[in-house]
């Protein structure tokens, strides 16, 4: 979800081992199609699943490379803050953990106070209005990270 507030939003940060795992998982798929052509039999036994699974290997990959990116980011110019929730509206996942959808307001020191919107996984109990949760801004942007206590360095 996308901040509202000046150009404040979310960013999600993974850290070195979950980096590496899914740049592995990235590789995997992307070697796939050239790996079961190479087992098999001719060329197409490795072209049918490549086109399925080289353009999802390859997202994988960007994506990870934004998380990871975003947290070396956080490790050096982010400050940390309070996020109080001031709205919540939960969006029921059904197979999938349902997501709580936040209207925060986060200040701190170092950090010019604003809203945003974001989400979390909604776990129970649920998200109240009033709740803080811990934070890291990076004031450069306002983008923010909420819940990530390995950013803190007092963990």
């Amino acid at each position: 979800m996308s901040g509202s507030g000046g150009g404040a939003s979310q960013v999600e940060l993974i850290g070195p081992v979950a980096g590496a795992v899914m740049y592995s998982i990235a590789a995997g798929l992307v070697i796939a199609g050239p790996a079961i052509a190479v087992a098999g039999d001719s060329w197409w036994d490795g072209l049918c699943p490549g086109i399925v699974t080289f353009p999802i290997g390859i997202a994988i990959a960007v994506q990870t490379y934004e998380w990871r990116r975003n947290a070396r980011r956080f490790r050096t110019a982010a400050v940390p803050a309070t996020a109080e929730i001031i709205a919540v509206r939960i969006r029921e996942g059904g197979e999938n953990p349902d997501v709580a959808e936040l209207k925060v307001r986060i200040s701190g020191p170092g950090v010019d106070t604003f809203e945003a919107d974001c989400e979390e996984s909604a776990g129970v109990p649920y998200p109240k209005i009033g709740e803080r949760r811990r934070a890291m801004v990076d004031p450069s942007d306002s983008t923010f990270a909420i819940g990530y206590d390995h950013l803190f360095g007092h963990e």
